[in-house]
C-alpha cells in the first residue's frame, strides 16, 4: 500500500471510531430518556388516581341546582 492510500485508511478508521462513539452516547440518551418517560408516567398515574380519590370524597351539590339564594 502506498501512503495515500494509509493515510485515507487511517482518516476512515478515525471516522468510524468517532461515529461508534456517538452512536454509543445517543443510545445512552435515548435510554435514559426512556427511564425518565416511564418515571413521569407513574408520577402522573400517581397524581391522576389522587385526584380523582379527592373528587370521589368531595361533596359537591349537583351541578344543575340553583345556589341557595335564588
Amino acid at each position: 500500500m502506498n501512503t495515500d492510500d494509509e493515510a485515507r485508511l487511517v482518516r476512515l478508521e478515525e471516522l468510524v471510531a468517532h461515529q461508534q462513539a456517538a452512536i454509543e452516547d445517543l443510545s445512552r440518551q435515548l435510554s435514559d430518556s426512556w427511564k425518565a418517560d416511564e418515571r413521569l408516567r407513574a408520577e402522573l398515574a400517581r397524581l391522576i388516581d389522587m385526584f380523582e380519590d379527592i373528587e370521589d370524597g368531595a361533596t359537591a351539590p349537583p351541578a344543575n341546582q340553583k345556589p341557595p339564594h335564588w
